[in-house]
């Protein structure tokens, strides 16, 4: 039998334990983040979405499958005192098939809209796209619009319903470009040229 203290040690661990649940998933909601990937804003970005949640749906469905699979044959297939010894056996060509196939198969559904993702976000934008060429320096980014002959600093204006193709290089050193509610994080090398496009 528990004694008093331990029971209110075991309900505060416990209710601890549950403060920082709340917290944790409470910190996760994307409304308060500007920055965030979970609402996408753009075309591009709706991409990149869709697939993430095709994907998850996907590993879901296997958690689900594989784990329910798994507590089954726990609880029936539990020894008992007394029981005999196991029959031996070895392989069971029907169950090495089908654990074969059904990943195959799980594989080729994620990849197919993988490869379509990728070839959309690969196309390239059309001629009325608004070309901004971007640099990367130590500490700070350098937008230049050379249809409007206008340059910036640390501040990317597009305008809403056109299609922005970025052409993005750096001065120095490699650096990470990311628009989170438009586009995907792109790596920037010298001496190369990456390209990236989205429409807000």
């Amino acid at each position: 039998m528990l004694n008093r203290t331990a029971i209110v040690r075991r309900t505060s661990g416990l209710g601890i334990v549950l403060c920082l649940a709340v917290l944790i998933l409470a910190s996760c909601s994307p409304v308060h983040f500007p920055q965030t990937t979970l609402l996408p804003e753009g075309d591009f970005a709706r991409i990149a979405d869709d697939l993430l949640d095709t994907t998850v749906k996907w590993a879901l469905l296997v958690f689900v499958l594989v784990e329910g699979v798994l507590i089954y044959a726990i609880l029936r297939f539990r020894g008992k005192p007394g029981d005999p010894e196991p029959h031996q056996s070895h392989g069971n060509t029907a169950v090495e098939i089908i654990w074969t196939v059904i990943p195959a198969f799980i594989l080729a559904a994620i990849a197919v809209p993988t490869v379509r993702a990728i070839f959309q976000t690969s196309a390239t934008p059309s001629k009325e796209a608004l070309t901004v060429e971007v640099v990367g320096h130590q500490w700070w980014w350098e937008f230049r619009y050379p249809e409007y002959n206008l340059t910036t600093a640390n501040e990317l204006h597009v305008p809403v319903g056109r299609t922005v193709s970025l052409r993005m290089g750096t001065s120095d050193v490699v650096h990470s470009f990311w628009v989170p509610k438009f586009a995907a994080k792109r790596d920037v090398f010298p001496n190369r040229e990456t390209r990236m496009w989205f429409k807000a």
